[in-house]
């Protein structure tokens, strides 16, 4: 591998290059910082190449300090540095070298051989956390080679001011500067060089067109120039062959692969983003699924010391000879699936582990409890903040029993206070946590990747696929998907994102093929005023007459539900047959559920509510976008508890409801699901100030390391007092660590929110995450203004805990802050207090719904309640009584017609958006509802 790049790093931060090595192989460096100088080291995670999770190419904030740039002596300097290499010696990197000052403008040259069993990933480390305000650039030249055979010339940043040969494109010469997008580093790149050793090249490279994905939705497709360097096994993309800046790079050792031949797609899950690409024809694809599965195949065998014969295998026989699957016994399979077993529980294990192990740390000990870490990043709740003894951590209580009081080292000179624990025995707990959560992270690494490899190995082909009922998925073979035993690749299931056909992808992908400066970023589009805006208006809910059944008497609610009595299955296998389907699509165990169902979840985005009531009474319309903004964002924070991220609401029955009315807060919802392939809901809530109405469109798509969340239908809203109307698409989220390590969800890209009457807009960037800063939770939002240009407002905060108004980047004033979690809330399902009212059925309720609403639904009700054998069977039940009204239907030629809400005709609608509206009048759910009649609703819930 080599490679020039031009590298920012920001004031008070550090930058993380990522270099998969083999053993017995050499790193080879040249560092040149320009105008001002950085520190540099060299660090390796303690796992191995193939076990790693993920790492960011991205710049990781580090703990500011009070050093400053201009320092005489240099101890500040010093002092961050050493705080910083304690700081990546804590997440669990090894220091191999620490180079210290880089001067500015002079190059630095190093070398570090890899000793024998000692390949992964190396961390090449620019620290600039000493610097209060001065970002940096620097021109790193990377080149790694097998020891014995050193190539015959080394790459120096010199060689990115040179010109380029003749033919190399017409890039050559110009200054390029660097753009990241995920863990994508995008930089000036040299030509290949080739590592030379007695007269043989040693590098393999594969090259080729592919179409790509445009990150944005609903953008198409781009053609794109990928290089896959089976001596890394990294793959990279170019805008063209005459192209010399990288735009991306993944290392496959890091990732899943996924191919659909039937589409010619392939899937590329990094663990911190996607790749989607189509090759043009058949044999492309076929082409490209071999160069894919070789590197697969020598990833996991890069490590093994194999004789120097099978080195001079033909491609085609060592990947015939890989590839040989051999089948096990009865006892072989159950010992495999206590293994299975064991890696689950030792996984929960680690997260209570990594739970407790941020209680003790001294850092961050407070009186105060909702107090922060540097880091500003908010922890899962603590389980133990209610009354008396709870208050304290887990670790401080006082045990009931003798065997369940909490060891620490003995130590006599350590003075201890009556009831309470010393700080030094509080820091000894946190270092040995620490210490036990590193190797259980090792361990859970190293267990799940040996479990699904030993799985592939061991299972051909099967026939057929075992049966299993299934409403969700209509297709009963989908729950035991066979695995594709022919290949180390996964197989993408058939209902993959099927929104360009590919005809028009190649059309697209042929219009694109001039040069541009950006080839996943597509440009805003640009913002008029006026009625231009509004020429959607009739799709934006009306004022209702009546507000029926408010106003009400206030009612109590309750503040929790019981704990679960059984932890989700473990879905490791299941899920790895399923990349590219929509999870929402699929039956899973109900013990996988959470007592909600969809309905219920997308009726959580009302728990801010109050931020629309402050909106439609403000006389700015730059404050009103801007609180509209805030409510946008604010919906996000129901995911801020990690442990939510391990369950799934209920898929609804088709024609299912749900009535939610808030007397406390002035405001009703009616929700219904309109449509069961794909899901569709539709739900329209009312105030006397605003209405809102959404016909979302959720998906939850696993691609091989983590799951894309997609809410298609936009969210619009009607302010009564103005007259405005707003609108946005909810941002994408995506599910991390699905199969190994702790899981959680993060929001990602950018969420535009337009005022449709004036065209003023904002745009919220979420920062993006890396691999050892864990979830990312910063927001920044900037307000443009009608003609597009940037005004001095804007907001920035944490989706998980509070966003504050800014004026030039300077915060005002708060605008929200998130609402209570229920009482030990990683025990209940990670619920908020809001979430943990939603099944309830008080006085409003109570003999005034209609049969269909969730409330009433039997195995949600009985999960909630703990008994989850009754919650799966009567779960099956009511899927086979809705499959039997499907054939009923489809006999009699019949379609489904939801009861609540009618289809707006697809002329009115943008870009053939389905869009659903309330139905009014004698029709109308709340007129139905003070009649109380519902003779003509179907019972969804009969069996």
């Amino acid at each position: 591998m080599a490679a020039m790049e031009e590298l920012e790093i920001h004031s008070k931060s550090y930058f993380v290059r990522w270099v998969p090595v083999k053993s017995d192989h050499t790193i080879s460096w040249s560092i040149q910082p320009h105008k001002k100088s950085l520190n540099f080291g060299i660090f390796k995670h303690p796992g191995q190449s193939g076990v790693l999770s993920t790492p960011s190419l991205s710049t990781t904030d580090a703990p500011s300090n009070d050093s400053s740039e201009n320092l005489a002596n240099g101890s500040s300097r010093q002092q961050a540095s050493t705080s910083l290499i304690e700081k990546l010696t804590a997440m669990g990197l090894k220091q191999i070298r620490w180079t210290g000052k880089c001067e500015a403008d002079k190059i630095v040259q190093g070398t570090y051989d890899v000793p024998p069993n000692e390949g992964g990933n190396y961390a090449l480390v620019f620290d600039n956390t000493f610097s209060k305000q001065i970002s940096k650039t620097v021109t790193l030249a990377l080149l790694t080679y097998p020891t014995a055979l050193p190539p015959q010339a080394v790459p120096t940043p010199h060689a990115a001011s040179q010109p380029m040969p003749p033919g190399e494109g017409g890039e050559a010469g110009k200054a390029s500067a660097s753009r990241r997008r995920g863990n994508s580093v995008i930089a000036k790149m040299p030509p290949q060089i080739q590592v030379q050793g007695g007269g043989n090249s040693a590098a393999t490279i594969h090259t080729g067109l592919l179409l790509k994905r445009r990150r944005k939705r609903h953008q198409g497709w781009a053609r794109r120039f990928f290089s896959l360097d089976f001596a890394t096994s990294t793959l990279s993309y170019f805008h063209d062959p005459n192209s010399a800046t990288l735009r991306g790079s993944i290392p496959l050792n890091l990732a899943a692969v996924a191919c659909n031949e039937k589409s010619r797609e392939i899937s590329i899950d990094s663990g911190t983003e996607v790749w989607h690409l189509r090759a043009r024809n058949d044999a492309e694809f076929v082409a490209w699924k071999r160069v894919l599965e070789k590197a697969s195949t020598s990833k996991n065998a890069a490590d093994d010391d194999h004789s120097s014969s099978a080195k001079h295998l033909r491609p085609e026989s060592a990947l015939r000879q890989s590839q040989q699957r051999y089948l096990t016994n009865a006892a072989e399979e159950r010992e495999w699936k206590q293994v299975a077993d064991l890696v689950s529980r030792v996984s929960a294990s680690r997260d209570a582990v990594r739970r407790l192990a941020k209680d003790t740390d001294p850092k961050y000990m407070s009186p105060n409890p909702s107090s922060r870490g540097r880091t500003g990043r908010s922890p899962s709740p603590n389980p133990a903040e209610t009354n008396g003894d709870e208050k304290k951590p887990f670790w401080k209580r006082k045990a009931s029993n003798p065997t369940s009081k909490l060891s620490v080292p003995s130590d006599s000179s350590v003075e201890r206070k009556p009831g309470g624990i010393s700080t030094e025995q509080t820091g000894d707990v946190h270092d040995g946590l620490m210490a036990l959560l590193r190797n259980l992270d090792q361990v859970v690494s190293e267990f799940s990747l040996l479990i699904t490899e030993s799985h592939q190995r061991r299972h051909p082909p099967e026939p057929a696929a075992q049966s299993r009922l299934s409403v969700e998925s209509d297709r009963s073979e989908e729950f035991f998907d066979a695995v594709d035993g022919d290949s180390p690749l996964l197989t993408i299931k058939g209902d993959s994102d099927e929104e360009d056909t590919i005809a028009d992808a190649s059309a697209e992908a042929t219009a694109d093929d001039a040069p541009s400066d950006s080839d996943d970023d597509v440009s805003e589009p640009r913002a008029s005023t006026g009625a231009a805006h509004d020429q959607y208006s009739p799709l934006f809910p009306a004022r209702p007459k009546s507000l029926t059944p408010l106003p009400l008497n206030a009612v109590s609610r309750r503040r929790n539900i019981t704990a679960p009595t059984v932890m989700p299955p473990s879905l490791i296998g299941f899920l790895r047959k399923n990349v590219g389907k929509d999870l929402s699509q699929i039956s899973m165990p109900v013990s996988s559920n959470e007592p909600l169902s969809l309905l219920q979840r997308a009726a959580e985005i009302m728990e801010y509510s109050a931020l629309l009531d402050k909106a439609a009474q403000l006389s700015d319309a730059n404050d009103r976008i801007l609180h509209i903004t805030a409510f946008a964002l604010s919906s996000l924070s129901s995911s801020r508890v990690r442990e939510r991220a391990i369950r799934k609401p209920f898929n609804p029955m088709l024609g299912e409801t749900y009535e939610l009315v808030r007397e406390d807060m002035g405001f009703r919802l009616i929700a219904e699901k309109v449509s069961h392939r794909p899901v569709q809901l539709a739900y329209q809530a009312d105030s006397k100030d605003w209405s809102l109405t959404q016909s979302p469109r959720p998906s939850q798509k696993f691609w091989g390391k983590s799951a894309e969340i997609v809410t298609e239908g936009k969210l619009r809203i009607t302010l009564h007092t103005t007259g405005e109307h707003f609108s946005w698409v909810p941002a994408t989220s995506f599910l991390r660590n699905i199969i190994a390590g702790e899981k959680y969800v993060e929001p990602v890209g950018e969420m535009t929110v337009l005022n449709e009457t004036t065209g003023h807009r904002t745009i919220s960037t979420f920062k993006a995450g890396g691999m050892f800063s864990g979830r990312s939770e910063e927001v920044t939002t900037k307000l443009l203004d009608p003609s597009g240009r940037e005004t001095p407002l804007g907001l920035a905060g944490t989706w998980t805990a509070a966003l504050q108004s800014t004026r030039n980047g300077s915060a005002t004033s708060t605008i929200w802050t998130a609402g209570p979690l229920v009482p030990h809330a990683p025990k209940h399902y990670g619920l908020t207090t809001f979430a943990a009212s939603l099944n309830e059925i008080t006085p409003i309720e109570d003999k005034k719904i209609p049969p269909t609403d969730s409330r009433l639904r039997p195995d949600q009700r009985a999960l909630e309640d703990g008994d989850v054998d009754r919650a799966e069977e009567v779960k099956v039940e009511l899927e086979e009584a809705q499959r039997a009204r499907r054939r009923e239907m489809e006999a009699a030629g019949v379609s489904w017609e939801p009861r609540w809400f009618t289809r707006v005709e697809e002329a009115q609608a943008p870009d053939g958006e389905p869009v659903w509206r309330l139905k009014g009048g004698k029709d109308g759910y709340w007129e139905e509802r003070t009649k109380g009649s519902w003779g003509t609703v179907l019972p969804v819930f009969q069996t």
